[in-house]
């Protein structure tokens, strides 16, 4: 999880803009409350075909209100009407729906049964009830947070639910979460934070989009830019390897950083780009650490294995994991987006103070170096107790002091 203090200076960075649109998100109530006087829940089970279809030219219908009306409440447009599961197809001059009902009518019926399923599950709170109601995803979402807003999340894509759980670190690779789940995850993170229990749903979402904005995939990338857009693959659909290499006598840098065949890689924690960076290599490695527990058979390790860096940024390591025999691994995590360097080439990194002070104290504490971690196939260099490298095979170099004074008098 995101550490509080990020997340604290993210929220007084957001604090002017919430209180300023604080008019907006009362419009934003008065519109959600108007669909729900219009269409109440006991009304549903009545509707007609006319009053619950689009396509018959009624800008008052249903499933107008749903995507159109209400779109300022969050966006299900882009998407075809057969989400609704029964629509007025106008050139056609006829009803689309499903094969698996014989007329119209029947399904009407059918979907508005489902309808009512989803909101009492949605007002009982069941995941699993929710879960097994045969409406689109988009359509789910967005009946759910119309009448229960304060319950539900309103973002309906999942590309942009991974993207915001990916950003609060919130995320499991290899948990392989449903949509519900996932934005159900997002609230919880909300109602569960000291500050954002006191937001609407509304101030919640902004605070997501400003914060982290979701970008696409730029058709063309500009030259000098394409390091700095980040487009990673899931974790769950990447291959990593294990690569051999062998770290050899390092002579140290010149002071002044000149000459030298050094190379710094991206792994300074300090900037924003590279921490998600650093996150894409933690979330790997979890990944790769679970999978290997599993296929050697060993199932209740592998469920102990811990993403140590979401719950506890201060630990000195990533990721706990085990060895085959049960002993716990401390794996402490580096990724770069750079190749896998050539033979006989320096490269820098950061190692804190912590991180040097536990890989002296843990007998079982290694080094995974996660290389072109953009790509589909990521390399992991392994380096078992990195500390015993030092001095001759990795160089030490203070980056910072911690400074105590003492106040005598005034």
């Amino acid at each position: 999880m995101i550490s509080i203090d990020q997340l604290r200076e993210f929220q007084a960075a957001f604090e002017q803009k919430r209180l300023s649109d604080s008019k907006r998100y009362k419009e934003f109530e008065k519109l959600q409350l108007a669909f729900v006087r219009r269409y109440p829940i006991e009304r549903i089970g009545k509707l007609t075909l006319d009053e619950y279809v689009q396509g018959k030219g009624s800008k008052d219908s249903f499933c107008y209100w749903l995507e159109w009306k209400t779109s300022d409440l969050g966006h299900i447009q882009g998407t075809p009407a057969k989400k609704f599961g029964v629509f007025y197809n106008k050139p056609n001059r006829r009803y689309w729906f499903a094969a698996k009902w014989p007329n119209e009518s029947a399904a009407l019926a059918g979907i508005l049964a489902e309808i009512n399923r989803l909101l009492e599950a949605g007002r009982a709170g069941g995941t699993v009830a929710l879960q097994k109601v045969a409406l689109a995803p988009l359509f789910k979402g967005k009946l759910l947070f119309l009448y229960y807003p304060k319950k539900f999340l309103n973002i309906f894509s999942e590309n942009y639910v991974d993207h915001f759980l990916t950003q609060l670190r919130l995320n499991e690779p290899g948990a392989h979460l449903d949509l519900i789940s996932k934005r159900e995850r997002l609230i919880n993170f909300k109602e569960s934070d000291a500050v954002m229990h006191r937001w609407s749903t509304y101030e919640f979402c902004d605070f997501l989009y400003q914060r982290w904005p979701p970008t696409a995939k730029p058709a063309k990338v500009t030259p000098g830019l394409k390091d700095y857009i980040l487009n990673f693959p899931i974790p769950d659909d990447t291959e990593p390897e294990f690569v051999n290499l062998q770290a050899g006598e390092t002579i140290a840098p010149p002071s002044s950083g000149t000459g030298g065949n050094k190379r710094k890689m991206d792994f300074d924690a300090r900037s924003q780009r590279n921490k998600v960076t650093g996150n894409q290599g933690e979330d790997i490695v979890y990944l790769v650490e679970k999978r290997a527990l599993m296929q050697a058979g060993k199932y209740y390790l592998a469920s102990k294995v811990k993403a140590i860096c979401k719950v506890d940024d201060s630990a000195g390591y990533d990721v706990l994991s085990f060895e085959l025999d049960g002993r716990e691994k401390q794996i402490e995590v580096k990724s770069t987006i750079a190749k896998v360097p050539a033979p006989n080439t320096n490269f820098q990194f950061y190692l804190s103070a912590n991180e040097y002070e536990q890989a002296q104290y843990h007998s079982n504490y290694y080094l995974y170096i996660v290389f072109d971690v953009k790509s589909k196939s990521p390399k992991i260099w392994r380096i078992p107790n990195p500390a015993s490298l030092e001095p001759k095979c990795i160089h030490l170099k203070p980056s910072a002091y911690q400074a105590t004074l003492t106040v005598v008098s005034t």
